[in-house]
């Protein structure tokens, strides 16, 4: 069921433009075919369906190794049959994520118009680009074959994502730019390894003597489904690099018996604020990493320091401090980590500027730090220590809305609370 009245909106918008773009596609293209013509569009669609219910699923975007048979019916066919048989394609696939199978009958059926939608409309702006335009450059034969495949695929992908960015902006209530770029950058992966092969599959497909080279297109197919499975591997690294910082992270607790299991309560804090704020996944997935490696700068703390029973020396507790900057230190150079060493750096700054390591305030620090340093403190609090026993879930919200605007940001504070409420987050750790 929809309840969101914009993305309701933003639906029907796409609903609409979808049937404008087949009415005008009947301008362009020929809808009396023969009965060869026919079988080959039934050919394509069956690749189609089979491409695309092999897509590989990351997040809430699926990677499709059938961009490769889209590319290959814009050059192929007229526009409205390469809008159906690639449609066709997206209502009948079946796609299996986490174990479970999604198809036409269970998956909501205004989702399925959607993605038919999305992809309709891609594909005939980028075949009635080429076809309009690019197919009469008056310019060398070599050229002009590469600027049509360009044109094609990046007026695919970039409508493509943009239709795409628009509906989770809707969603997520993040900044357009900033999904954009996340969408793009695996639209730009599927363009990289699949439109090259769909450039090959339609120029195999036309070098048949007496028609069609059916046999070389279904050896093109092998190459493709090899190609997915690229995909495939790409997507488990991904999974198994956070499950190795997670295992990393549980190995260095495990030096402190009073912070075992503190980064996993802390993810799981994160987690539950960045959905309350309708954060994307991928930012969700960012702030969850953040809080896996925000205290990785102890490993540089002697023992004798993180576990003294004592009180600790004014030199002692610089050096506790000191694991905010060592842990960026070590995070820093480390590639595609986005903002995490700056929240690894700043998770014990304070909204007042009382903080360390770098005492800045307010604005000067992104939320996300915020979001970081209260579930860090909120752990911390709910968790016995070596001088203090651990507060009630009642004292602990006492202390958040004591040092509201103080230690806290004021937002991820009243967010946190409702979530309290709301899910009973505060009285279970672990």
């Amino acid at each position: 069921m929809i309840t969101n009245k914009k993305m309701t909106l933003y639906l029907f918008f796409i609903y609409i433009l979808s049937a404008l773009c087949f009415k005008i596609s009947l301008l362009y293209s020929n809808i009396n075919l023969n009965i060869t013509e026919y079988i080959y569009v039934f050919i394509f669609t069956i690749l189609s369906i089979i491409t695309e219910s092999l897509s590989v699923v990351h997040k809430k975007l699926a990677i499709s190794s059938g961009f490769a048979i889209t590319i290959a019916t814009i050059y192929l066919f007229d526009p409205f049959w390469s809008m159906l048989i690639i449609g066709l394609g997206v209502i009948f696939r079946i796609v299996n994520h986490q174990g479970k199978k999604y198809h036409l009958f269970n998956v909501p059926f205004f989702k399925t118009l959607f993605n038919f939608s999305n992809i309709t409309i891609s594909i005939f702006l980028s075949s009635f680009l080429y076809r309009k335009y690019f197919l009469y450059l008056n310019i060398n034969s070599t050229l002009k074959e590469l600027v049509i495949f360009l044109q094609i695929t990046l007026t695919f992908l970039i409508i493509n994502t943009i239709i795409i960015s628009i509906l989770f902006t809707i969603l997520s209530k993040e900044s357009f730019s900033q999904v954009f770029k996340s969408n793009f950058f695996f639209g730009f992966l599927n363009i990289v390894s699949m439109a090259p092969l769909g450039y090959f599959l339609k120029y195999i497909y036309q070098t048949g003597k007496s028609g069609p080279n059916i046999l070389g297109v279904l050896i093109i197919m092998v190459i493709i489904l090899f190609a997915r499975y690229t995909f495939v591997l790409y997507i488990e690294s991904k999974s198994k690099y956070t499950e190795t910082v997670k295992v990393l992270m549980t190995a260095l607790e495990m030096r402190d018996k009073y912070t075992e299991g503190h980064s996993r309560n802390v993810a799981k804090i994160v987690r539950a604020i960045g959905e309350e704020l309708n954060y994307s996944d991928s930012h969700i997935e960012e702030l969850e990493l953040a809080a896996y490696l925000h205290d990785i700068g102890k490993i540089g703390i002697p023992d004798s320091i993180l576990n003294k029973p004592e009180k600790l020396t004014e030199d002692e507790y610089k050096q506790i401090k000191s694991h905010t900057v060592i842990g960026y230190d070590i995070v820093k150079g480390i590639k595609d980590l986005g903002k995490i060493p700056e929240l690894v750096r700043h998770h014990h700054e304070r909204y007042d500027g009382k903080g360390y390591p770098d005492g800045k305030k307010g604005d000067e620090l992104d939320i996300d730090v915020y979001i970081l340093q209260l579930a860090d403190s909120v752990d911390a609090m709910s968790t016995d220590r070596i001088y203090r026993k651990a507060l009630s879930p009642e004292q602990i919200k006492a202390e958040l809305i004591k040092n509201r605007g103080l230690q806290f940001h004021p937002k991820i504070v009243d967010i946190y609370l409702k979530i309290c409420d709301k899910e009973n987050l505060c009285n279970s750790r672990g």
